[in-house]
C-alpha cells in the first residue's frame, strides 16, 4: 500500500527520492540509539550536539516534504477520499508507535511523536491548500516562533504539552511538538504552491532514476510510512540476535542505564556537560555501592531503593 498523498498522475520521481533520504536519514539516526543500546558505541551517541541536530534536520525535510505531497496531490481540486484515507492511515501508524512504545519503554512512551504530528498538521494544513499564500507563509512563521514567544509552565500539563509550549519536555523517546515542528509542513505547502508552476517545467519534475539507489530511493519514499514502522524493529531483533542479548551482561546493562539517564536529563533541560557528569556520577556510585542490579532497571528492595535514591540525589547535586 503506498502511503504517500501523490496519485501516480501527479506523483514527481525526485520527490520520491527525497523522502526516500530522508527516510535513510531516519534510520540512520535510530540506527545511533541502536548501538548505544546494545552497547556497540558510547552511550552519548545519540545525544551529542552533531547527531541531535542531524535529526532535526531529518525530521524537518521529512516534514516538509509532507507540505509538498499534500499540494502535489490537491493541485487541481482537494480530494477529500483520498484526504482522508490518507489521514486514518498515519493516525493509526501514529497510534501504534504509541503503543508499542508503551509496551516496550512505558517510561518513554511517544505519545506526540513524528507521526503524530504529521497527522494534526496535515489536518491544520487542510485548509491553507485553498488559501491564500501569504497565509500559508504566515501560519508557518507562527508555528516557528510560537514557542519563543509564549511558551509557559502552564502548558507542561499533559493534556496540552503536545502544543509544544512547555518550559520541560516529557521524558519520551520522540517529541516533534506542534510548535515548531508543524511549520516545516506549512513552510513546506507554501513553497510548493508559490513555486508549482516553473517546478513542473524544469528538469527536476522530468528526472527518472536511472540507476539502483536512486530507483531505491524513490521507492522507498513512495512506501515511506510502511518502512518507517518496520524499519525499527527489524533492526532491533538483528541486533538482538547479533549480540545474545537474553544473557546476563552487566557491563551492556551499565552502558543501557547510562544512556537512559543522559536522555531523562536532557530531557529534563539539563546541559550536556551537566547530565554527562552527573550520570557518570550515579554509574560509578551504584558500582561502588554493589547495587549493579540497578543497571538492569529491575524491581529493588526498600533497602536497595533507599540507597539508589540517595545516591542519585547526591550525584544531582554536583555543581
Amino acid at each position: 500500500m503506498r502511503d504517500s498523498v501523490q496519485s501516480n498522475r501527479t506523483r514527481i520521481a525526485a520527490v520520491d527520492a527525497a523522502r526516500g533520504a530522508a527516510l535513510v536519514g531516519m534510520a540512520v539516526y535510530h540506527l545511533s540509539w541502536d548501538l548505544a543500546y546494545f552497547g556497540l558505541a558510547a552511550p552519548t551517541l545519540p545525544v551529542t550536539p552533531l547527531m541531535r541536530l542531524f535529526s532535526h534536520v531529518v525530521a524537518g525535510a521529512f516534514l516538509a516534504l509532507v507540505g509538498v505531497s499534500l499540494v502535489l496531490a490537491h493541485r487541481d481540486a482537494f480530494d477529500r477520499r483520498t484526504y482522508q484515507r490518507r489521514l486514518t492511515i498515519v493516525c493509526g501508524a501514529a497510534a501504534l508507535v504509541t503503543i508499542a512504545s508503551r509496551i516496550l519503554a512505558p517510561g518513554e512512551t511517544i505519545y506526540f511523536g513524528i507521526l503524530h504530528c504529521i497527522a494534526l498538521a496535515s489536518l491544520l494544513a487542510a485548509p491553507l491548500l485553498q488559501a491564500p499564500i501569504a497565509v500559508a507563509f504566515a501560519a508557518a512563521a507562527f508555528a516557528f516562533i510560537a514557542p519563543f514567544v509564549f511558551a509557559n509552565p502552564g502548558f507542561n500539563t499533559p493534556a496540552i504539552v503536545w502544543l509544544g509550549l512547555d518550559t520541560v519536555p516529557p521524558n519520551t523517546l520522540d517529541w516533534r511538538p506542534l510548535a515548531p515542528w508543524s511549520g516545516f509542513v506549512f513552510l513546506g505547502l507554501a513553497i510548493a504552491r508559490l513555486s508549482w508552476l516553473p517546478l513542473t517545467q524544469s528538469s527536476f519534475a522530468r528526472w527518472r532514476p536511472s540507476s539502483f539507489f536512486p530507483r531505491a530511493l524513490a521507492w522507498s519514499g513512495r512506501h515511506s510510512l510502511a518502512i518507517y514502522l518496520i524499519h525499527q524493529p527489524v533492526l532491533f531483533a538483528l541486533f538482538f540476535a547479533a549480540t545474545g542479548f537474553g544473557a546476563p551482561n552487566v557491563a551492556r546493562d551499565r552502558t543501557n542505564f547510562q544512556s537512559v539517564c543522559l536522555t531523562q536529563c536532557g530531557a529534563g533541560g539539563g546541559t550536556a556537560e551537566h547530565c554527562q557528569r552527573g550520570c557518570q556520577c550515579v554509574v560509578d556510585e551504584l558500582s561502588k555501592a554493589g547495587l549493579e542490579v540497578a543497571f538492569s532497571r529491575a524491581d529493588l528492595d526498600e533497602t536497595q531503593h533507599v540507597a539508589f535514591s540517595r545516591i542519585v540525589q547526591g550525584c544531582a547535586r554536583l555543581p
